[in-house]
């Protein structure tokens, strides 16, 4: 048995030789060794390059400011592009304001992000001339130019609506005077002799802006904002709506001038009451700002 054993190894080993020398079958065997690298080289690389498929949440990156946002991206293996960028006052400069996919989005490594920032330096803008004119075309003015509404004081004037001094920062502002594009201009307007009120909208189910936007149609001010448990970041807060309101509105009400209403807001659609009367009330109201100036209503 010890004998045959060297023997079989003997003829293995001469018929490897033999197959090695034969030039058809060498080529097979670097063929097929060639692939067998190649093809575990591929599978290293995908699995390199997609990590088995894995995804992972894209973290939240908006109120970062640049040095945030990079520590943030390489901790989370992610690339970064700003697509634009927009001047929001009330925001910090050089910090992101939008990201897109949205926080949450479940991506692969490597994936870029795109963001909007705010501006570190806003453009400037020519102040419009609004004295003499109607509320209403003193907002359509300035939102021409980039500018917001502030705060609406009212004085006894014949003239009711009608502005009578346009100021930014507490200082009244000349026309033609460069100012921060997205400034606030607040306003002096007359609310006429004989005690003249507006109405008072009805606010339920707006978000934030759409109800500033009829409080200064109404010739009111935005009173304190509250957002509940629901709103967590910026873009809670623009999406939200109004589950609330005070003074509350319980049908047609008159109001003085330059009156506070306050806010508050939620994402939660079951806390936001239902009108009444669907689309009545909301449809009237609106009805009476686009036919006919509210003074002429009242009178």
């Amino acid at each position: 048995m010890s004998n045959n054993s060297p023997r079989f190894k003997e003829k293995i080993n001469a018929l490897l030789n033999t197959m090695l020398k034969n030039v058809y079958v060498k080529n097979i065997l670097i063929a097929l060794g060639i692939s067998v690298v190649s093809f575990f080289l591929v599978f290293l690389f995908l699995n390199i390059f997609t990590r088995h498929g894995r995804t992972y949440p894209v973290p939240d990156f908006v109120g970062l400011n640049k040095n945030e946002v990079a520590q943030l991206a390489r901790k989370h293996d992610l690339r970064v592009s700003i697509t634009d960028s927009v001047f929001i006052m009330t925001r910090r400069p050089g910090t992101i304001i939008e990201q897109t996919p949205e926080p949450g989005t479940m991506v692969k490594s490597n994936r870029k992000i795109f963001f909007i920032v705010n501006a570190l330096n806003p453009q400037k803008v020519e102040m419009p001339n609004i004295v003499g004119v109607t509320l209403r075309q003193a907002k359509a003015m300035l939102d021409l130019q980039g500018l917001t509404i502030g705060k609406l004081d009212f004085i006894a004037d014949i003239a009711v609506n009608n502005v009578m001094e346009q100021r930014h920062n507490g200082s009244e502002v000349e026309p033609g005077q460069m100012i921060p594009k997205g400034s606030t201009i607040d306003l002096l307007l007359g609310r006429g002799l004989r005690g003249e009120q507006t109405a008072l909208p009805p606010l339920i189910g707006l978000k934030l802006h759409e109800a500033k936007n009829l409080l200064i149609e109404a010739s009111l001010n935005l009173g304190p904002v509250r957002f509940d448990e629901t709103v967590e970041t910026y873009k809670d807060s623009i999406e939200a709506k109004v589950y609330s309101q005070y003074p509350a509105y319980d049908g047609p009400r008159s109001i003085s001038f330059g009156a506070r209403v306050e806010l508050w807001l939620t994402l939660n659609e079951s806390r936001i009451p239902k009108p009444k009367v669907d689309g009545i009330i909301d449809s009237t109201y609106i009805k009476i700002l686009e036919e006919e100036p509210i003074e002429e209503v009242l009178e």
